[in-house]
């Protein structure tokens, strides 16, 4: 078979030997001619659309061919384009198709498949009707095959990657149904397991004969032509999408190359300016004068060269840039030319020149400055800072600010100053810091937070000036006159002027004011067991927790020792003052951390109002101290508002008491029991005994309602009693018939325990109700343990003997040291229900939960958690350590027969709906 190769011009590159003796030419003779100087038919109208269209690919045509011996020779010739690279342009092979070609898988190499083979590419020819493909040795080194196999379509396609057969075999489907050129790229995993991509070009042929049918077309290997287009798409992504300016120029100063913004910063976008001299692009100014004088440098020497210079910007204003220039070096090594990048730092820079201005302002600056990093450790502090609080640099970076902490403030108060200014950026406020000498002194503090672009902290900055220091003498001789100097509050002189003056205003105004009176329960205490300095220590971390919960128009004063005073004006309410009363007793109710010590304080309250237009200051005061003396009768911790005729009795608590009078009458009193549970594998473990009373008119009165009268009345010990007799006989029951009832708790009242025969009225139950023995516990709250502390010993002592389980409950309210609850025979702390209620929403309630928890770990004791109502408290619970809980999670109060079903243990505990009063 005859076959030629054709340039771009139609003029023959090379000929094979077959369609040499075929024309009877030699190879001298054809080399080089025109095409159509070997035809007596015009072809070139034919050919031209193969060479400039690149979708036309193959074509075929009748030609009459001259000879060299004389005549002509008819011939079909097969005409295809040889798939070009970017370097070279198109070509043609052309084959002379005179007679039907040997039927033979293996096709003979010609020069053509030579000259293809030099390119990575081969001709092939399928046979449609029976699949075969015939194909030259070079086209089955490509795909892999042995020179003696015969090969068809499916074992080419089961050589193709998976997941390019499908537009493999659609390709030569739409071939094979509409005669048009195929063009696809795929790819053949290689023996080695690497993938390899090839281009195929193919079309239809059918003409009579034995071409009939069949589809001719050329592979090529383009794997590496891949690789190259994918690293110069990739380079081209990211020089185009910098927001640099970025180009090339060689060693002659020729601007070779350059991105979009490169180019429309030179006024050249859209247009070709490759080849040209850069100052003819670029024109004259200061980038192409620093390009010209580092040409050495940057060629030569093989320097980077980083230098700022000042262009004009669209708006004509200046504007910085950075320059860097690059040597670019070739395979060799060799310096060819620079690279040029060009960075706005307009911004940068203004932002540098700023920062210089802060540099000087922040050393030159009267007031104190701290910076910390993100995660609150000092990096940087001005010369003021060591002034004022006599710390050097070298002293405080590194460390943390609590450095200067006074231990004044409670943990709340850093709390909320971290939530505001991590919320907010910004926080302002009064706060007493210690300087290196140990004075603690008062700031006016500002924190504010520094972030970056995208929101993230980068630092806080701290700025601060020393309050004390800007009093002249004659006003700090006046602020130490009125103001305590343990505390900084004001003093009983200052506090009784200002009383008086809101007394004065509320008779202009005519509103009322109230004046409270808070004292410390047992402080004494504290001060014997712990020093006295730790007790100053504690006077003060008080009067900061309670400036916390007041106006800052509010008047708090410490009027001696552990007394504090505090007048609030223009009230409107009277139940306003019992909820500040309460807030004032709750910010009280987390431990203090004094020098290393947990410390847990209460506070007892009166108050006084000025309901009489006339009434003086003595006798406001007169007032507050009496409603005092009652809360402290009535065992401190609690807050009581006086009358202004105190002495009358209230006719409600008349009422109440004969009422309570007549349910002792018609036994409207009964025991009502709930079940305690074991918070690790939440079985049921103890029953609680609580007294109610069932009245006709106000429903199920809970014991906290009618206690406190009923002591009043003088009917507590008949009730107490009632309850133990109650409990203990029922209890007999519930053994005798076989329940699981391993503990029953019963509270014990003050009555009780002063009456002095509870452990023989005790021994009395056990032997008539034998089997409560070792089942029975006794409640005593801790109040009790602080009011009553060498009787209640003797009473842990005799009920041990007994066998009878203490229990010490509303534990928290009080300040119980380790040491006492060590010598006693206390098995369980029963945690006061309030800690529990405000557990999930309170830190530091949950604080004094764990320090419980804790405490009763070291020492070998139960934890009981009182007044459970959620899962989320229980959950808590549990992760904190505490062993036991009772509440209302479990269902309200219920009478003896209802408990016994559900301590039933074929029965699973069951949570019913709690009872609402």
């Amino acid at each position: 078979m005859g076959a030629f190769i054709l340039d771009h011009q139609l003029s023959v590159l090379e000929v094979n030997d077959v369609l040499l003796d075929l024309l009877g030419h030699t190879r001298e003779r054809v080399s080089g001619t025109t095409f159509e100087e070997l035809l007596l038919t015009p072809v070139d109208d034919a050919l031209s659309p193969l060479l400039s269209d690149d979708a036309r690919q193959r074509l075929e045509l009748d030609a009459r061919f001259t000879l060299q011996r004389g005549g002509t020779l008819s011939a079909s010739i097969s005409v295809s384009r040889i798939p070009d690279s970017a370097e070279n342009p198109p070509r043609l092979l052309a084959i002379v198709l005179r007679h039907a070609m040997d039927q033979t898988d293996v096709k003979p190499t010609t020069a053509t498949d030579e000259v293809l083979s030099l390119i990575q590419a081969a001709r092939w020819e399928l046979e449609l009707a029976t699949g075969r493909i015939y194909a030259p040795k070079t086209w089955r080194d490509l795909w892999g095959f042995s020179p003696d196999e015969t090969i068809d379509r499916n074992d080419v396609i089961r050589r193709i990657l998976p997941t390019d057969r499908e537009q493999v075999l659609a390709a030569l489907q739409h071939a094979r149904e509409t005669s048009e050129p195929i063009r696809i790229r795929f790819r053949v995993p290689d023996t080695n397991g690497e993938i390899r991509w090839f281009e195929s070009t193919g079309q239809m042929k059918t003409t009579e004969g034995s071409l009939t049918n069949r589809m001719y077309g050329v592979v090529m290997d383009i794997t590496e032509r891949c690789k190259v287009e994918q690293a110069l798409a990739r380079y081209a992504d990211i020089v185009s999408s910098s927001p640099d300016r970025i180009a090339y120029v060689d060693r002659g100063c020729h601007l070779l190359a350059a991105n979009t913004p490169f180019l429309r910063a030179a006024g050249h976008a859209g247009e070709i300016v490759a080849g040209r001299p850069f100052k003819d692009a670029c024109g004259k100014g200061p980038l192409t004068a620093l390009l010209y004088s580092s040409l050495g440098r940057c060629l030569d020497q093989g320097d980077i060269i980083v230098e700022d210079i000042q262009e004009l910007g669209r708006d004509a204003r200046p504007r910085d840039a950075e320059v860097r220039l690059f040597p670019h070096r070739d395979d060799q090594g060799v310096v060819n030319g620079i690279v040029i990048n060009i960075r706005d730092v307009t911004k940068v820079r203004e932002t540098e020149r700023r920062l210089l201005q802060s540099a000087a302002v922040y050393a030159s600056t009267s007031e104190g400055v701290v910076i910390t990093d993100a995660g609150g450790t000092i990096v940087a502090v001005n010369s003021a800072f060591s002034q004022i609080t006599g710390y050097t640099e070298a002293d405080v970076i590194g460390n943390k600010p609590n450095l200067l902490n006074s231990q004044w403030h409670p943990k709340s108060f850093f709390i909320s100053m971290w939530r505001r200014l991590l919320r907010h950026g910004f926080w302002q406020g009064e706060i007493w810091n210690r300087r290196k000498d140990g004075e603690i002194y008062r700031q006016k503090l500002t924190i504010r937070r520094v972030v970056d672009p995208r929101g993230r902290v980068l630092n806080f900055v701290g700025v601060f000036a020393d309050r004390s220091a800007a009093s002249t003498p004659p006003q700090r001789a006046e602020h130490l006159i009125h103001y305590d100097a343990l505390t900084k509050l004001p003093n009983l002189l200052l506090f009784e002027s200002r009383l008086e003056h809101a007394l004065e205003l509320g008779r202009h105004k005519e509103t009322k004011i109230a004046a409270l009176l808070l004292d410390l329960d047992r402080f004494s205490n504290i001060n014997d067991s712990l020093e006295h300095h730790i007790g100053d220590e504690l006077l003060r971390a008080v009067a900061m927790r309670l400036r916390e919960v007041i106006r800052p128009a509010d008047t708090l004063a410490r009027l001696r020792a552990d007394q504090f005073g505090l007048i609030i004006e223009e009230i409107y309410e009277e139940d306003e003052i019992a909820e500040i009363a309460r807030r004032l007793q709750s910010s009280l109710r987390a431990a203090f951390w004094v020098e290393g010590h947990e410390v847990f304080v209460t506070v007892s309250i009166g108050i006084a109002f000025n309901d009489d237009a006339n009434i003086d200051r003595g006798t406001l005061i007169a007032r507050t101290e009496s409603a005092l003396r009652m809360v402290k009768r009535r065992g401190r911790n609690g807050f009581r508002i006086a009358t202004s005729e105190p002495s009358e009795p209230r006719s409600d608590q008349q009422h109440m008491a004969a009422q309570m009078r007549a349910g002792l009458r018609n036994h409207e009193f009964q025991v009502l029991y709930r079940r305690g549970f074991d918070l690790l594998d939440k079985r049921c473990i103890l029953v609680q005994a609580r007294l109610h009373w069932a009245q006709q008119e106000l429903g199920l009165v809970t014991p906290e309602r009618f206690l406190t009268l009923a002591n009043d009345m003088g009917l507590a010990l008949e009730l107490s009693q009632l309850t133990l007799r109650t409990a203990c006989r029922q209890l007999q029951t519930w053994v005798a018939q076989g329940l699981p009832v391993t503990c029953l708790s019963v509270a014990i009242s003050e009555t009780q325990l002063i009456r002095g025969d509870l452990v023989p009225t005790v021994a009395q139950l056990i032997e008539e109700h034998p089997l409560t023995a070792h089942r029975l516990e006794l409640e005593f709250s801790e109040a009790l343990l602080f009011k009553h502390r060498e009787q209640i010993a003797e009473i842990f002592v005799g009920l041990n003997r007994l066998g009878v389980m203490t229990t010490l409950s509303e534990v928290g309210g009080g300040w119980t040291a380790p040491a006492v609850l060590q010598r006693l025979p206390i098995k369980t702390l029963s945690i006061h229900a309030d800690f529990i209620e405000c557990l999930t929403d309170s830190v530091h309630d949950q604080a004094v939960v764990q320090a419980i928890i804790n405490m009763a770990q070291a020492l070998n004791l139960t934890t009981r958690a009182d007044g459970v109502r959620s899962d989320k408290q229980f959950n808590l619970l549990s992760t904190l350590g505490c062993n036991e809980a009772v509440g209302d999670l479990w269902g309200e109060p219920r009478s003896a027969e209802d408990i016994q079903i559900l301590i039933d243990p074929n029965k699973p505990p069951t949570r019913p709906r709690p009872y609402r009063s």
